[in-house]
């Protein structure tokens, strides 16, 4: 990762999308079979892979995010809408 990759205002679609492909790339599936409104455990992800995104986010967004994070947006949608929130300062800090 870049400095530029990290400094990059994401917008809640692209993460959205960043995490489908991720997820699809760990479920050896393509993109357009995840749901982004599914649970990530209903999309086949155990802890680890869980873990795993995180730390993934975490380098891709430049910022530590907490590992608790799945079970207050269990989602792809509401984890991006989140995180898109947090990057552009309109979301307080849990």
């Amino acid at each position: 990762m870049t400095d530029a990759t990290a400094n990059r205002q994401w917008k809640a679609d692209q993460l959205e999308d960043w995490l489908v492909k991720r997820v699809a790339n760990i479920q050896g599936q393509l993109a357009d079979d995840i749901d982004p409104d599914m649970p990530f455990n209903s999309l086949g992800l155990d802890s680890v892979d869980v873990m795993d995104l995180i730390v993934e986010l975490d380098e891709l967004l430049g910022m530590e995010i907490e590992s608790t994070i799945i079970w207050d947006y269990p989602t792809i949608r509401l984890l991006s809408g989140y995180l898109a929130d947090l990057l552009s300062g309109t979301h307080a800090l849990k």
